[in-house]
């Protein structure tokens, strides 16, 4: 380390402000850098002794190599920070974790993630409250739309320029000290996100929320009318079948009967018809995502009837939904083998 960093890096490392509960990694490095008036990414550059590390989504692994730069830097147990990494908490939602960084459901953030339109969420009612906002590490799950212990709709954006939330720059004038609470503020606008608008949800998106809540915390769990001993088969399984209806242009007819029957606002057919070849739900916006929770709750409240009238309604087979590249649960499976064959008589 350069006699630059080694002075700093004792005085920084008397100075941290302690984690919180469930916070991301990256809100943790924000909330110290701009207490102690610098970039996120001349901090991160001092810990890790990395200037490209801030760029990449530290939030969900870290090497061996920078764990331990950080915990020989920094006054944190190593305990304390296995809590903060998605890594080591997606067993309920992804237990196939390997060498890959790519974790299923986790939102996309960062330089690299650039034309995606997914984006970190927050509750304002939380960061209004908090007597230390911070961002939780649960908001950068796909599968949730709204916030637990308030049941107000999340936002992924600034309430009043359309702005993605962005954890990744912090700008200042030469002349300007960043302010402890900057990062509740839009990057764009600098509109403050404490002031956003509470949105309540509707039933079927508040109750789908609460279930996916439920598996998240618990590992198992009921969802409509079926019981899941293992939450995770139940995410993959809706995973497949949000990919379908969000994502493959043979479940656009479907997804536009879903908005219809809901009653839900058209624009989301125009922004499905822009989204890209070969995306995931975790890369789709919010809005999007809010569809896919209601739909959860039309076809799990009486799995697999109302899922197979409303295939059969639109002539989809499992030819149309299945992929031999990849892997469905037994509950999926069967549904798709046994009532969605080619063979059968559909419509």
């Amino acid at each position: 380390m350069s006699s630059k960093y080694q002075g700093l890096e004792l005085s920084y490392r008397l100075q941290l402000l302690p984690i919180c509960k469930d916070e991301l990694l990256r809100s943790w490095f924000i909330r110290n850098a701009l207490f102690l008036n610098m970039k996120p990414s001349q901090l991160s550059t001092i810990i890790f002794q990395n200037t490209d590390i801030w760029k990449s989504d530290i939030d969900t692994q870290l090497s061996k190599k920078n764990i331990e730069s950080l915990l020989s830097t920094v006054k944190i147990k190593k305990e304390d920070l296995d809590k903060t990494l998605i890594s080591f908490n997606c067993d309920y939602f992804h237990p196939h974790l390997n060498d890959s960084k790519q974790i299923k459901w986790v939102l996309s953030i960062g330089v690299h993630q650039r034309g995606q339109k997914s984006s970190i969420q927050y509750c304002p009612v939380c960061i209004s409250t908090d007597k230390t906002p911070y961002f939780r590490m649960y908001w950068r799950l796909g599968f949730l739309t709204v916030c637990n212990i308030h049941s107000v709709c999340f936002l992924d954006n600034c309430y009043k320029c359309g702005a993605s939330i962005d954890l990744i720059r912090y700008e200042k004038n030469h002349n300007e000290h960043f302010q402890q609470f900057d990062y509740l503020k839009c990057s764009q606008c600098y509109s403050d996100l404490r002031d956003a608008p509470k949105i309540k949800p509707c039933y079927y998106e508040l109750k789908t929320n609460r279930e996916h809540f439920q598996l998240l915390t618990r590992g198992y769990g009921n969802i409509g009318n079926s019981n899941f001993n293992y939450s995770h088969i139940y995410f993959d399984g809706f995973k497949r079948i949000m990919s379908f209806i969000l994502c493959s242009q043979n479940g656009f007819e479907m997804f536009k009967y879903i908005i219809r029957i809901n009653n839900l606002d058209k624009k989301y057919i125009t922004d499905r018809v822009m989204i890209r070849k070969h995306s995931e739900p975790e890369h789709l916006s919010l809005g999007m995502r809010k569809v896919s929770m209601i739909f959860s709750c039309y076809i799990m409240r009486d799995w697999p009837i109302s899922f197979i009238k409303i295939c059969k309604e639109f002539g989809i087979t499992k030819r149309y939904m299945y992929s031999p590249h990849l892997s469905y649960p037994f509950w999926l499976n069967k549904v798709l083998d046994s009532e969605l064959a080619p063979d059968k008589n559909i419509g």
